[in-house]
């Protein structure tokens, strides 16, 4: 009987700086805001085709953690664009619809932005893809032709 006291006084004894490194770590991840991706229901682009010009951008590595990021996620960048414009556009097909969920800290910025999933027509490429919704209206400054072209 004598060592279950003995053994339970131990626990009692730690359960503060537990409790203190817990709530310590709970804050952290709330401070910081991680953020997750959701995919939301197909919309009108989900299964239609994107033919992106060199000229109106690439695509690059997502900098930004959020939860379920994948190892070689890339997101399109419209305003590094390539000094290749005599390189063909690629086809890409939209494959699915997502949003960016804020935690934390981050809900302070609003509301997150929506992201197409692509792939490459070709299958080229083994990384995933997302294109911003935002830079679907986009134009290229040199031609005035359109980013995305949406084919059926």
């Amino acid at each position: 009987m004598q060592k279950i006291k003995s053994d339970t006084s131990k626990i009692r004894k730690w359960l503060p700086l537990i409790l203190c490194i817990l709530s310590l770590s709970y804050c952290t991840f709330w401070v910081l805001g991680y953020s997750h991706l959701k995919k939301l229901e197909d919309d009108e682009y989900v299964g239609k085709t994107l033919l992106i010009y060199p000229v109106a951008g690439k695509f690059v590595v997502y900098d930004h953690w959020f939860i379920g990021k994948k190892p070689g996620d890339s997101w399109f960048y419209s305003q590094r664009s390539d000094k290749n414009s005599d390189l063909p556009p690629k086809l890409y097909k939209v494959i699915g619809y997502y949003k960016e969920i804020y935690h934390g800290g981050m809900l302070l910025a609003g509301v997150g932005l929506t992201k197409y999933l692509i792939e490459s027509v070709d299958g080229k490429t083994k990384n995933r893809l997302f294109f911003s919704e935002e830079t679907i209206k986009a134009c290229d400054p040199k031609t005035g032709i359109k980013v995305d072209f949406v084919c059926k």
